[in-house]
């Protein structure tokens, strides 16, 4: 946990800026923390990040582009040298928050104002809520730290106050599959997975609402958000249950996909809530590279153990959920090589 004085000192960097520019990872951990800062200050614009796995160099442009003069990145483990000395050529400062464990050199880390809750890893929306501590945004901290498979200690409260959508006494995984915060976790999620437009649109809504009930009710506002959700929980669902099917007695559960839609982390999700004793494994096969999602106990020991000898893989994240990447040659090495290490 991050301590209190150093989240003052985080709120008071926050507080001097004055044009500040959010660069926050593409899911609902991301997309929160973002979201409580942005309406706290009343100001800043926000980029979710898609390159993987760190924040790349192609970012620049839009430090040129929209002239911030703090940059806030949220939820990424990793940064490139070359986007960070590309900030500190412009004179800009870089204010850091994350919660994994990261590859990134001393070196760069120094560069920044850097702050990570290790070793105790609350999610990036905790720290962010904790910044203003607003409990008007008590809601969005629930469905960002719900997402990254987290309860906080402010549950209880708001169940007590919103028992229709939480419940505090079951586990972050198990109220992840079966709450209606779980559920907005899963629409902002694909919400994110949108055009540009309907992206941007999506988080002008989402400064202004007022509780969960904005996001939950379809209106004019929210109906291309509602679609999209129904069209990729649709393919989620169809994906699951391939993958059910294509599913034996092993150990481990290990499907792939492809197409034009990337959503191996809440198909991975999806698996392991119907799997509990088993690793889960999803791949998404691009041209060059296949993005995985792990979920299972010793997951994190399991994901460096499988890329350890693969040139050009990463990986990591938590114990039972990491992220990883694959050259798409060797996606048949890395599964064997999974199979290998689950087969004991």
């Amino acid at each position: 946990m991050i301590p209190k004085e150093k989240l003052l000192e985080l709120r008071e960097s926050l507080e001097k800026s004055t044009n500040p520019l959010f660069f926050f990872d593409n899911d609902v951990d991301g997309l929160c923390a973002f979201l409580i800062l942005r309406r706290a200050l009343g100001y800043g614009r926000g980029i979710p990040i898609k390159s993987f796995p760190d924040l790349k160099g192609q970012y620049l442009r839009k430090l040129d582009e929209l002239n911030p003069d703090t940059i806030i990145i949220l939820d990424k483990a990793e940064l490139s040298e070359e986007f960070v000395n590309g900030a500190i050529d412009r004179n800009i400062q870089i204010i850091w928050l994350d919660h994994h464990e990261t590859k990134t050199s001393k070196e760069i880390i120094n560069k920044t104002d850097y702050y990570n809750s290790l070793p105790s890893a609350e999610p990036t929306t905790y720290i962010a809520y904790k910044v203003f501590n607003r409990k008007s945004d008590m809601w969005l901290a629930m469905i960002g730290c719900t997402g990254d498979v987290y309860t906080p200690e402010f549950a209880e409260e708001f169940a007590k106050e919103n028992p229709e959508l939480f419940n505090s006494e079951i586990s972050a995984f198990e109220a992840l599959h079966s709450t209606e915060i779980g559920k907005i976790a899963k629409m902002l999620n694909f919400g994110l997975m949108d055009t540009i437009t309907n992206v941007v649109n999506l988080l002008k809504y989402l400064f202004k609402a007022k509780n969960a009930y904005d996001i939950l009710e379809e209106n004019r506002y929210t109906k291309q958000f509602h679609k999209r959700y129904l069209e990729l929980h649709e393919f989620y669902k169809k994906q699951i249950q391939k993958a059910e099917e294509e599913s034996t007695k092993d150990n481990s559960i290990i499907f792939s996909y492809s197409g034009s839609t990337s959503m191996s982390s809440q198909i991975a999700n999806g698996l392991y809530y119907s799997n509990p004793d088993k690793l889960v494994v999803v791949g998404f096969k691009r041209p060059e590279k296949v993005n995985i999602s792990i979920r299972g106990e010793n997951a994190l020991d399991i994901t460096k153990k499988a890329i350890e000898d693969i040139e050009g893989a990463t990986g990591g994240g938590h114990k039972t959920a990491t992220g990883a990447m694959v050259p798409i040659d060797d996606w048949e090495s890395f599964k064997n090589k999974i199979k290998e290490l689950t087969s004991t």
